[in-house]
């Protein structure tokens, strides 16, 4: 049985924090490592429909307001891609769950970089968004992607380079970096996420994608039962395909990969990997928090009523206040 130990560390996880929205994909694949190699960490949850990413504080950390960063001390660690290996680097002793072969020229070491290669540089905000733009893509999605919060989801992304371009006239600091990704988001949106023949071609791309991962599954021998993505045990390459397939299967695009014959080992992979206790705990949502941060975030792009709701609740509170002393008196 392949052994993924390694006894070099430089620490023992309680000096990090990890920042994070928990619907956000990049913050679930570092969530998942985090899980998976038991490493301790605090968290501070960043709420993306509230904007709370571009607020200065936050900024400071990430320049371009983008989730999730991971601190340790004062070591500031920004980009999923970067984080994972991070924790890889320095959080892989007997303690800890190492996530890559301790033999780094080994042939599963080489299987694990390959799919890593195509399954981290996959366009996934094209996929989630151009999807929730393009509602004729629509086919079995699954909370939280609900018809409604689709709306809203391309209304956000179709109204944020304006929004990123105000928040970067009231953060100077982080004006350029902002600007930058303004414009690059805008173009992104008006040549990929907003049509459906763009939309489709990245759909095709991951058609050949996860047929690759099928042929991989399909060449393990033995019991399937006993095989992750390209060894016995769970890798960096387990974690970026699971958190894309929850990914596509909360999308519905089950049907369209994997589901109902389709590519039966792929199913039973997805099948095995969503009983994983790292990726429950990585990918777990409530409906009502989806519910009330999406309110938050439209009474957010209305600071006039967002002022005169919270004017009308200080009133009630005083009220209620007076309200009892005199029946207390």
């Amino acid at each position: 049985m392949t052994s993924y130990n390694n006894s070099n560390s430089n620490g023992n996880g309680n000096s990090l924090k990890l920042y994070y929205w928990y619907g956000s994909f990049y913050s679930q694949r570092v969530l998942m490592a985090l899980y998976e190699k038991r490493v301790p960490f605090k968290s501070r949850m960043v709420s993306l429909p509230t904007r709370e990413q571009y607020e200065p504080w936050y900024l400071r950390f990430n320049p371009c307001g983008e989730v999730p960063v991971l601190t340790d001390g004062v070591k500031i660690i920004p980009d999923s891609v970067r984080i994972v290996e991070y924790l890889e680097d320095n959080f892989s002793n007997g303690q800890f769950c190492q996530l890559t072969p301790k033999e780094k020229g080994s042939e599963e070491s080489k299987k694990i970089q390959h799919f890593r290669d195509i399954l981290e540089d996959f366009p996934v905000q094209i996929l989630t968004y151009g999807t929730a733009a393009n509602p004729q893509l629509h086919d079995n999605p699954k909370p939280p992607y609900t018809p409604g919060y689709m709306k809203y989801m391309a209304d956000t992304i179709k109204n944020s380079p304006a929004t990123i371009r105000e928040i970067a006239d009231r953060n100077p600091e982080s004006r350029e970096v902002l600007l930058e990704k303004a414009g690059i988001l805008e173009e992104r949106y008006s040549k990929k996420i907003s049509k459906k023949e763009a939309v489709e071609e990245v759909l095709e791309d991951l058609d050949i994608v996860l047929q690759a991962v099928e042929e991989e599954l399909v060449s393990h021998s033995g019991d399937q039962s006993e095989w992750w993505l390209c060894g016995e045990r769970i890798s960096i390459a387990d974690i970026d395909l699971a958190i894309l397939l929850n990914r596509l299967n909360q999308l519905g695009y089950e049907r369209r990969y994997w589901a109902e014959g389709k590519r039966p080992h792929l199913q039973a992979y997805w099948e095995r990997i969503r009983h994983n206790s790292s990726f429950k705990r990585a990918t777990y949502f409530s409906s009502r928090e989806v519910r009330l941060n999406m309110l938050l975030g439209a009474l957010k792009k209305s600071r006039g009523l967002l002022a005169s709701l919270t004017a009308a609740v200080g009133i009630v509170a005083v009220s209620y206040i007076v309200y009892r002393r005199v029946q207390k008196s």
